[in-house]
Order: C-alpha cells, then sequence, then structure tokens
C-alpha cells in the first residue's frame, strides 16, 4: 500500500533537504535528492520504508512507496510534517 501527500514548507529549500538527510540518515538509510525531489529509503523498529519526493514552491509532494503494514499512512503523513516545521510560524 502507498501512501501520497503534500506539506507546505514555506522556509528554504535547501533547509529542507538537510533535514530530510538527516532524518533518514539517522535510520540507517539512503538518501539522494535535491531541491527539486528525490528518494530515500530507511529503517524502524517496526519495519523499511522507502519513497521519493519533489517539490513546487512551497509545497513538498510525497510518495511513499513502502512502508510497515504496522503504520498507517496518517501517521507517516504526521510525523514528517511535524519533523519539517518544527520551529515554523
Amino acid at each position: 500500500m502507498s501512501c501520497q501527500f503534500s506539506i507546505h514548507y514555506p522556509k528554504p529549500k535547501e533547509e529542507l533537504v538537510q533535514k530530510l538527510k538527516s532524518a533518514i540518515l539517522k535510520t540507517h538509510g539512503d538518501f539522494e535528492g535535491d531541491v527539486s525531489g528525490g528518494f530515500f529509503k530507511g529503517n524502524t523498529p517496526v519495519g523499511t520504508f522507502s519513497g521519493s519526493y519533489s517539490i513546487h514552491d512551497d509545497t513538498i509532494e510525497v510518495n511513499i512507496d513502502k512502508k510497515p503494514w504496522l503504520v498507517s499512512c496518517s501517521r507517516i503523513e504526521d510525523e514528517i510534517n511535524n519533523y519539517l516545521n518544527q520551529g515554523v510560524a
């Protein structure tokens, strides 16, 4: 089951890419991308995940193509949104 969602991110896109890369590498995963888009995969205690993203203006389009079956798409969206928008007013 795949997940698709959009996240609003009004800050500099270079900062976004650094945040994404840092979060993925902490999971001992792989990240390949830039300010236009990319791919990622990582590990969690309940399984692996992978997906892609693309950035258009202040919107990030995220597609998760592999995820642990115990984790809902809405949970993934909430976690990514919370992580990326920490400190955004």
